[in-house]
């Protein structure tokens, strides 16, 4: 039942043409060091077969300012991005150092570390917690291309994974929990679900977590 589900929600996907790699576009938005980049670049070549480009600087739109609680709605990140897409990406991967919200349930304004558009074009992640919680530059780095392998999976169209230890896993309001608990990979359920020749074994080694806030 899970895989025919998972299958369905890929249906939703634009497949790529894997004749030559697509291009997956990172778009910083406001200032983003470039080790950070770096690490979420490497975190999704090192998992799909894909050229990963970092674009050049964007301001955040102010229109997704919440003034209330000086945060970003990620979901009007998105509408922007969407509206205004780098020229000749498959995906969008935006990165910002601001904090970032979205509405869960009955929480309007729910802190986030990022929001990915099921089986859309663009996702975005924010460094503002991951950083806030790693005590080491090595956990940061995993951390946040793990982030980013999340929610790239979900433009790929892929819904959270019950599946323990994958990288689709629901946070669940717990964010670094989830991703010290994350094996940085999809699943088998999950990679079944994707385009067949798109996703490759990672290689990418892997970093103990640190004991930290949770």
């Amino acid at each position: 039942m899970l895989l025919a589900l998972l299958a369905a929600l890929t249906l939703s996907a634009e497949p790529a043409d894997l004749s030559t790699p697509p291009v997956v576009a990172l778009v910083p938005l406001g200032e983003v060091d470039d080790a950070t980049l770096q690490a979420v670049r490497d975190g999704i070549a090192s998992h799909a077969r894909v050229t990963v480009r970092i674009d050049p600087v964007r301001p955040l739109p102010p229109e997704a300012y919440y003034p209330p609680r000086k945060r970003w709605r990620a979901e009007k990140i998105l509408d922007a991005l969407d509206a205004d897409p780098p020229k000749d990406a498959w995906k969008v991967v935006a990165i910002t150092a601001a904090e970032i919200s979205t509405t869960k349930d009955d929480v309007k304004d729910w802190g986030i570390g990022g929001l990915g558009s099921i089986g859309g074009r663009s996702c975005v992640v924010s460094t503002f917690l991951v950083r806030k919680h790693s005590r080491e530059r090595a956990t940061y780095e995993r951390r946040m291309a793990d982030l980013a392998v999340h929610e790239f999976g979900h433009t790929l169209g892929l819904d959270h994974c019950p599946s323990r230890g994958c990288v689709m896993s629901d946070a669940q309001g717990k964010l670094i929990r989830s991703l010290d608990s994350s094996t940085g990979e999809f699943c088998d359920t999950c990679r079944h679900a994707l385009q067949e020749g798109l996703l490759q074994i990672s290689t990418r080694p892997r970093q103990p977590a640190a004991l930290g806030p949770r």
